[in-house]
Order: structure tokens, then C-alpha cells, then sequence
């Protein structure tokens, strides 16, 4: 299982999310357990940015290689279900 979290500029990305989900195809999670501080939001304070860091530090990690591979089979199967 592969987690992303995205952020959602429009009504109409929900909707096209959604029907990702009934085609059993994602799963959308309401809450992540770990915060992204990518995004606007809170700061962060030094306690949290240090728990952040352990936190991706023991995090998987992936070769770009293997990354675009799966990013590239990944789309392959999104643009099936788009069109």
C-alpha cells in the first residue's frame, strides 16, 4: 500500500477522487497520521519539526528509477478509468 496525500482545488477533483473510491481503485483516508508541512497551514514548532524529521527518517524510501516506474504504471491505469 502506497499513501499520498493531495490537496483538492476544486469540487469537481473530490468528485473525480470519489469515483476512484467506488471503482475500488483508492482508498481516501480522512486524517493522516503523520502532518505535512509542504502544505500551508500552522507553523510548526522546533519539538514537531524534530519529531517530523525521525518521523521521514524512518520512513521507506524508493530509487527515482523505481519511483517513475511506478508513477508511469500508476498513470497508465488512471488514464483507463478517466476516459
Amino acid at each position: 500500500m502506497q499513501t499520498v496525500t493531495i490537496e483538492l482545488t476544486n469540487s469537481a477533483s473530490l468528485k473525480a477522487l470519489q469515483d476512484l473510491q467506488d471503482k475500488q481503485l483508492i482508498r481516501i483516508v480522512a486524517d493522516s497520521p503523520a502532518n505535512t508541512y509542504a502544505l500551508p497551514g500552522e507553523p510548526i514548532s522546533e519539538a514537531g519539526f524534530i519529531e517530523w524529521i525521525a518521523y521521514t527518517e524512518d520512513s521507506p524510501t524508493v530509487s527515482l528509477t523505481q519511483a517513475k516506474q511506478r508513477w508511469a504504471s500508476q498513470k497508465k491505469k488512471l488514464r483507463k478509468y478517466t476516459r
